[in-house]
This record gives C-alpha cells, sequence and structure tokens, in this order.
C-alpha cells in the first residue's frame, strides 16, 4: 500500500529517528559489539544519518550536482523509497540471526566464537544489508516511481507503507504458540504415561517451577516495554499506517532484543544460574535479567 507523504514531514520524520538511533546507541555504547542486534543497530543509525543529512541537503538546494551526477528533489523521494523497501526487505532476517544467536548464547553454545564476535557480527550484518538490497532490486515486486509524474504535488513523495512490525508481531505470536504447545505436549505425554507417584511429584514440581520462572521473565520484559507492548497492540488491531523507512529504527531492535532473550530463556530455562547471576545472557541494556533465589 502506498501513501503520500509532505517533503518537510518526512525529512522531519527522517531526523527525529537518526537523533532516536543515536541516543539508543549511546545507551548501548558498553556492549555494541557484543551482539548481532547491537551491530545492526549501530548500521541502521549510520545509514539513517547519512541518508538524512543527505537528502535535507539535496532538498535545501533544490538541484545538486555530485561527481558528475545531478541530484533533484525527486531523487529525495526516490532515495527514501529505496531506504523504505530495504528495511522492510531486513525485519524477517534480522529477526531469524537475533533468535539463533539468544538460543545459542542462552544455552552456551557459542563460547568458541566469542573472540570473534564482532567481525562475526559485522559480516553478518553486512550480509543482511546486501541481501536485502539484492531482494529489493531483484527479486521483489516493489515498484520505484521514477518519475516526477509521479509526485501528486511539488511537495509530496509518494512511499510504501509498511506492514513489516505487524507480520514481525505476528510471528512472534506464532513462535510463543509452539513454545506453550511443545511444553504442554511435553509435560502431558510425560504424565499420561503414570509413572511412579514420587517421579510424578517431581514433574509436577517441575512444571510449577518452570511456571513461576516463566512468569518472572515476563514479569521483567513487561515492567520495562509496558508501553511499547500498548503501542504495539494498538498498531497491529487499529488500521495505522507507517512510512516504509520509519519501520526499522533502533528502538524496534531494542525491543525485539529484549523480546528475544525472554524467549530464550523460557525454552532454555537456566532458573538456577539467573538467579546466581551466572547465566549466559545475550546484552541488554533495558532489561535487568537477574533473580532473585526467592523468585525462582
Amino acid at each position: 500500500m502506498d501513501m503520500t507523504v509532505p517533503l518537510p514531514s518526512m525529512l522531519l520524520g527522517l531526523a527525529a529517528k537518526s537523533v532516536l538511533n543515536w541516543a539508543l546507541v549511546f545507551l548501548q555504547k558498553q556492549h555494541i559489539c557484543r551482539s548481532f542486534v547491537c551491530v545492526f543497530s549501530l548500521s541502521v543509525s549510520i545509514v539513517d544519518l547519512v541518508l538524512t543529512l543527505f537528502v535535507t541537503f539535496v532538498h535545501l538546494l533544490q538541484d545538486v550536482s555530485l561527481l558528475d551526477v545531478r541530484f533533484t528533489r525527486y531523487h529525495v523521494c526516490l532515495l527514501v523509497q529505496i531506504l523504505g523497501f530495504v528495511h522492510s526487505a531486513q525485519h524477517p532476517g534480522v529477526l531469524v540471526l537475533t533468535v539463533l544467536e539468544h538460543l545459542l548464547t542462552v544455552s552456551r553454545l557459542r563460547d568458541a566464537m566469542r573472540r570473534a564476535t564482532w567481525v562475526f557480527h559485522l559480516c553478518l550484518t553486512l550480509t543482511v544489508w546486501l541481501c536485502a538490497t539484492l531482494y529489493v532490486f531483484k527479486l521483489s515486486d516493489a515498484v520505484l516511481f521514477l518519475d516526477d509524474a509521479a509526485n501528486i504535488q511539488e511537495d509530496h513523495c509518494w512511499i510504501s507503507s509498511s506492514s513489516a512490525i505487524s507480520e514481525t508481531a505476528t510471528f512472534v505470536g506464532f513462535l510463543l504458540l509452539c513454545f506453550v504447545s511443545w511444553h504442554s505436549l511435553k509435560y502431558t505425554t510425560q504424565l499420561a504415561k503414570k509413572p511412579h507417584r514420587n517421579c510424578l511429584m517431581t514433574i509436577k514440581t517441575e512444571i510449577h517451577m518452570r511456571f513461576i520462572f516463566i512468569c518472572n521473565v515476563l514479569r521483567i520484559f513487561w515492567k520495562t516495554w509496558a508501553l511499547f507492548l500498548l503501542f504495539l497492540f494498538f498498531h497491529v488491531v487499529l488500521p495505522v499506517e507507517m512510512p516504509s523507512y520509519l519501520s526499522l529504527n533502533c528502538a524496534w531492535c531494542c525491543f525485539l532484543n529484549s523480546l528475544l532473550i525472554a524467549l530464550a530463556l523460557c525454552a532454555v530455562n537456566p532458573s538456577l544460574e539467573l538467579a546466581q547471576g551466572t547465566a549466559a545472557v545475550p546484552p541488554d541494556s533495558f532489561c535487568e535479567w537477574k533473580l532473585t533465589q526467592q523468585q525462582t
């Protein structure tokens, strides 16, 4: 679906997004290279800032020649359209890679790779950008408006709206459903075998402790991201259109990072290690993933 956005509003939105991106990068500066999603957030901040400065410069001067290439107001719309399509195409890759990394980290299967993490994360980030760009130009049905007639007015641009956040939220909900179904089937099967009474009590105790642990993990996540979850709920339920160039930002990456850490913890269940502060938890600048002995 397409929408028209006034040029001043579009530039203001890009500028506000860049400021928010760099504020969140600054908050994560202590571990910015320790996870894929942090390195990817940094790359999004750099690309958005460079594009924002360039298109603002072109818009103010109206006609700019750079390296024998002439840029006009029409190129401002075109570049922002391309950025929006690329950002929309990056959501699935970011989601899948973050899920895999967090599961490997929490289950301590990634300890041998720690010396080369920043190189590995940089390579993954460049791969996501390259694959998304190639997909937009070679495989997708994205339509770029290549002439001035595509704009309704002189100060408006055609911009695609993005449903990537809604699709990602739906996919995460699907992961949650699979997680709950798998655990329900697992414990139902164990109980159906009619084991010895002591074994049965052990299974029931395990289910109870696991339920308490999951509740505590979700409570930690809810305390930090309650307002963002409400925004996401209304965005999914109500027919609210979001320009594609705003759909991928550091705030969304930080939220996704915390959410997927919570899912990884619930799947692996390192309850004792988390209570003792020895669990291998991916870096998170927003949620304090620490439980007390009484909570576990």
